[in-house]
């Protein structure tokens, strides 16, 4: 799924204003703090897929106390709804970002492709809103193939949360525990399934929408901005060239917002900026033009 800003910003504010209304006003407003927080964030990176799932990660890692998270585009479904049945098709689950307890040094799962067929991930696109599985190990719905790949990443215990738009499959959530038995307060557990029924889905499916939507942008012109925007890294100031080594590094926009002491909305000002001086549509192609542009200095 494309990780560029949308070109066409007619369509994002009008998504935006039509999930902000959704979600934000009137007696079926979102009242859980935690999912409010988050879907805050996304609509601010609503035309960036790469960086909402990246938010989402860090996000349910934290809420969950999680080793482990991972998600990304992939569904399991059909034209009858989430229970499709016999006419259901599928999407492979592809992991587009992940969060890990710091220290842990847990094998990455970033790019790993999982077929939707699979029979544990089949489960949990048709089952319920939300599913627990405290032993991996023991688990009769995950076949063995499936089980051993997971294993072999050190996970013991998961949360599956599968993410839908209404009916429609969008993508999944997983989170892992991989040293302790996890504790699911039945609260946030609750809480969590109902936040991505009312509020995950229908953000991630818009992000996705809009990046389908702008995937015609000419890509020579996009290159031919890219390489101009390689010269005006000079014109970036102290402390915009101070955020691009963070965005150089790979940092999540959470931690670069800790390292620099500065809330989201500051980071996401100075990245537009930063983006906007250099001629790169996303957070995602500003990365590669630092690292290239590093790589061409090097002797």
């Amino acid at each position: 799924m494309p990780a560029r800003r949308s070109s066409d910003p007619a369509a994002l504010m009008q998504a935006q204003r039509a999930l902000r209304g959704r979600l934000f006003e009137g007696p079926r407003a979102l009242d859980w703090r935690p999912g409010r927080e988050l879907a805050a964030q996304l609509l601010l990176y609503l035309d960036e897929p790469q960086a909402c799932w990246r938010l989402t990660t860090d996000w349910l890692r934290e809420t969950l106390d999680a080793d482990r998270v991972d998600g990304g585009f992939g569904g399991y479904g059909g034209p009858g709804g989430h229970r499709g049945g016999a006419r259901a098709g599928g999407r492979d689950y592809v992991v587009m970002a992940e969060a890990q307890r710091p220290g842990l040094g847990l094998p990455p799962v970033l790019g790993r492709h999982f077929r939707a067929s699979a029979s544990g991930l089949r489960a949990v696109w048709l089952g319920a809103d939300l599913t627990l599985i405290p032993d991996v190990s023991q688990e009769p719905t995950i076949a063995d193939d499936l089980r051993q790949r997971l294993q072999t990443v050190g996970t013991r215990a998961k949360l599956a949360l599968p993410v839908r738009d209404g009916a429609t499959p969008v993508g999944l959530v997983c989170a892992d525990w991989h040293r302790v038995h996890p504790r699911w307060p039945a609260g946030t557990v609750e809480a969590l399934a109902g936040f991505a029924r009312e509020a995950l889905g229908p953000l991630l499916a818009a992000a996705a929408g809009l990046a389908v939507a702008d995937a015609g942008a000419g890509a020579a012109g996009t290159a031919a901005a890219e390489a101009a925007g390689a010269g005006r890294l000079a014109t970036l100031t102290p402390a915009e060239a101070r955020l691009a080594a963070l965005v150089a590094q790979g940092l999540s926009y959470k931690e670069m917002a800790r390292v620099l002491d500065r809330a989201l909305p500051t980071i996401d000002h100075q990245l537009r900026s930063i983006r906007a001086k250099l001629g790169v549509r996303s957070t995602a192609r500003l990365t590669r033009l630092l690292c290239e542009a590093a790589a061409g200095e090097r002797p």
